[in-house]
């Protein structure tokens, strides 16, 4: 079970449902990229663990949903796609291991418990969304920037909402520092909320396929 990460140079669709012209184009040019970490240096120039890597075909539009079935279950968190709200179920029977550099394909997912409790800060829960495709947390947040601003002011601005940058991935989109797991979700629903930006999202981790 293969993950994608991509680079700045690389593509992905739109971040959200508002995003504008400019950046829709943007992520449209990148689909398709191959897989490499963005946060390499970032994380080892922090004190707590640095999130995964950064994969920005993961930021979700309204459109943008999978086919496999709803699952009947009761939702237990929520995240913001743009103005909409999805919900996530947690997955108990799994979790998901970041230790910071590239895995092999099919070692993020385990079950749940088996990694060592020593490892814990690298160990984010799965999380089930509306379409009961799973997701899960290795660290960051993504903000979507109102409009177009220069590096010192867009890291003033992020600064501003309780934040640290990490990295530039484009004019108005940044990662911002955030914890492997639910930590991260919490900051991206709090930035969300604080209405500094045009949208906040966790740098989700996905699957490319199920089996």
């Amino acid at each position: 079970m293969a993950t994608d990460r991509i680079t700045p140079r690389d593509a992905a669709r739109p971040c959200t449902a508002g995003a504008s012209a400019p950046l829709s184009a943007f992520f449209a040019a990148l689909t398709g990229a191959g897989v490499v970490t963005l946060l390499a240096a970032a994380s080892t120039a922090l004190a707590q663990p640095g999130p995964g890597p950064i994969d920005t075909s993961r930021i979700e539009t309204a459109g943008k949903r999978s086919s496999v079935a709803v699952k009947s279950v009761p939702p237990t968190h929520a995240w913001h796609d743009g103005s909409a709200t999805r919900m996530l179920t947690l997955d108990q029977t799994l979790e998901a291991h970041f230790p910071g550099g590239l895995l092999p394909d099919g070692k993020v997912l385990r079950p749940a418990g088996s990694t060592d409790r020593a490892l814990a800060a690298q160990v984010s829960p799965v999380l089930r969304d509306e379409s009961g495709r799973p997701r899960s947390l290795p660290g960051g947040v993504v903000v979507v920037l109102k409009t177009p601003m220069d590096e010192a002011g867009a890291r003033a601005l992020i600064g501003q909402a309780g934040a640290v940058a990490l990295q530039a991935l484009s004019d108005r989109l940044w990662l911002v520092q955030g914890p492997i797991g639910l930590g991260s979700l919490t900051l991206a629903n709090q930035l969300q909320a604080g209405g500094l930006f045009e949208s906040a999202q966790p740098n989700w981790w996905m699957p490319r396929t199920l089996k």
